[in-house]
């Protein structure tokens, strides 16, 4: 199965500290390509697999470095175009742990274009995981594009997949009910992929709640990872989780991503269309092996730096 995801894909600024004694606070950023539905590709083609991405780049340096870096890992990119908006920049900053922070510099962001218009060219069908997160939902344009797209893999019967994949700074801090519109964007997924910390940020003490709401519509997986806290997997079959290995952490920044991404590889080659998911779900073995799968991706990834570049291929997890 192929892997479509729609979303930014941007410049990460990642910050270093300087050994300067002048200025023993200040930081070197230094450009990674990035954006977690750009990851999520990335991840996929790096382990073989088959992805592309739907997207928009500015026409400046920024964006032709990452359609060449995307081209560079295999990634189909035929529905990355160039927008007359600029390409949108994350500066991230790690603390002593490799936990990050984020300053996104999003107004007028080229990946904020992405229109209902652009979708009508995309094609998708039984063998197809459409993957999605949060951000395709924050703004009204990109809200359209993202409903277009879960129509058209709706009728021909793609898996959907969704990383709730939170980040307040996409969303205008006078929007109604963010928390609403991401459960009802989640909802219409197969699929859920979530951390701990996102869901209480977003639903607190009802966090275990939201998640059987979610598996009594068209949900039937929902994945919660929690850093070095055991993976939680709930279907409407059975519920448990999975321990994860133990690792020495440099950078989370693409951590998330890196378990989605090797789940939805994992998955990809177990079954050939939609009309295996089901059964693929409710078999706990394979279910499993998919979801250890992607914890051992996500263990190498927070050994190293960046986003693209700290994604293992399938010769780091021999």
């Amino acid at each position: 199965m192929q892997v479509l995801a729609i979303g930014e894909v941007l410049i990460d600024m990642l910050g270093t500290a300087t050994t300067d004694p002048q200025a023993p606070t200040a930081q070197i950023f230094q450009p990674f390509a990035g954006g977690a539905p750009a990851n999520v590709a990335v991840a996929i083609a790096k382990l073989g697999g088959r992805s592309a991405l739907i997207s928009k780049v500015g026409n400046d340096q920024f964006g032709r470095f990452l359609v060449n870096t995307l081209n560079n890992y295999q990634v189909d990119t035929q529905y990355v175009q160039q927008s007359e908006a600029k390409t949108a920049l994350a500066f991230v900053s790690l603390d002593d742990s490799g936990e990050r922070s984020f300053d996104f510099y999003l107004d007028n962001a080229a990946h904020t274009t992405i229109c209902a218009e652009d979708i009508a060219k995309v094609n998708v069908g039984d063998d197809t995981i459409v993957h999605l997160c949060s951000g395709s939902f924050s703004t009204p344009g990109l809200s359209a594009s993202a409903q277009a797209l879960i129509s058209r893999a709706e009728q021909q019967q793609s898996v959907l997949c969704m990383d709730i994949n939170y980040r307040p700074a996409f969303w205008k801090k006078d929007t109604p009910n963010i928390a609403q519109s991401i459960f009802e964007a989640a909802a219409q997924m197969h699929i859920i992929k979530s951390s701990n910390e996102e869901l209480e940020q977003l639903y607190g003490e009802q966090s275990e709640e939201v998640i059987q709401q979610w598996l009594s519509g068209t949900v039937q997986l929902v994945l919660v990872t929690d850093g070095a806290q055991p993976v939680r997997y709930y279907t409407n079959a059975f519920n448990g989780e999975c321990q994860v290995p133990e690792t020495t952490v440099k950078d989370t920044t693409a951590a998330g991503d890196s378990f989605i991404g090797g789940f939805l590889y994992s998955m990809s080659q177990s079954i050939t269309s939609f009309h295996q998911f089901s059964a693929f779900v409710e078999e706990r073995q394979r279910l499993l092996e998919a979801v250890s799968f992607a914890m051992r991706c996500g263990a190498v990834t927070v050994t190293r730096f960046g986003a693209f570049e700290a994604l293992p291929t399938a010769s780091d997890l021999t």
